[in-house]
């Protein structure tokens, strides 16, 4: 769970909920969680978003580089309490490079013997001064599955924007999208299949870590494999995928 980032000289690109809990193995609300390795409701019906971000990750790497950036390795393996979860053998590996852009590469390989389907998203809170202001850009066109209404398959007219309660997953989108506020623009660079967006609106006051009045000050734009777009991985598989954020 990547809980900040600002550039030299830029504000800081993630919201981080005031009232989440800094507790170990509680979900932390904001930043970027892993979603993995499912996304949403896992296989006993809660565990949302798998167990990857709220365990403990191995730091096997660290590099600083000539142009000032810093480079980590982190790896996060099996025991009995995910395999009770999740049975499957597995090697997760994450590489966190943090400059002038933000750059995040997941690795997954599967090292049991029977396939292992899986899930995988950047859950990135974006921090916005008004959320009903926001302006996305690079979804228009695209398919998406409606969460809010029946999971109903649309076809996105224009670029979207946050006026209600919002919870879609956009299938096969282009490699960028934008986010542009009167703070400033984000772009997001992947290679992940899908985008979900998703904001809380007035449904904040139901979210206790999150409390009633502070969706205005994010957005959720995500990077990932999801829904339709689950990859399964075969024994031996591996799947990687990478996002890039960065100040435009």
């Amino acid at each position: 769970h990547l809980m900040a980032y600002s550039a030299a000289d830029k504000e800081e690109m993630l919201w981080l909920s005031p009232q989440t809990a800094l507790a170990k193995g509680t979900p932390i609300r904001g930043g970027i969680p892993l979603c993995l390795p499912w996304f949403g409701p896992g296989p006993d019906g809660k565990s949302m978003h798998g167990f990857a971000r709220t365990r403990d990750w191995s730091l096997t790497s660290f590099e600083s580089h000539a142009d000032g950036a810093t480079r980590l390795v982190l790896e996060l393996g099996g025991d009995a309490s995910t395999c009770a979860q999740w049975p499957h053998a597995f090697a997760f590996r994450l590489e966190v490079c943090v400059g002038s852009t933000l750059k995040l590469t997941l690795g997954v390989k599967n090292l049991g013997g029977e396939t292992a389907p899986l899930a995988f998203a950047f859950h990135t809170y974006f921090a916005v001064p008004d959320v009903a202001k926001v302006a996305i850009g690079g979804l228009a066109g695209a398919t998406y599955i409606d969460k809010m209404d029946g999971f109903a398959r649309k076809v996105q007219q224009g670029e979207p924007t946050i006026s209600a309660v919002t919870d879609r997953i956009y299938l096969d989108v282009g490699p960028q999208q934008t986010l542009t506020s009167s703070a400033g623009r984000f772009t997001i660079d992947g290679d992940g299949r899908c985008a979900v967006l998703w904001n809380a609106w007035t449904n904040d006051k139901t979210i206790p870590d999150m409390g009633e009045g502070n969706h205005v000050g994010y957005v959720c734009l995500e990077r990932g494999d999801v829904a339709d777009r689950a990859p399964t991985l075969p024994p031996g598989g591996t799947y990687h995928t990478t996002m890039t954020l960065a100040y435009a």
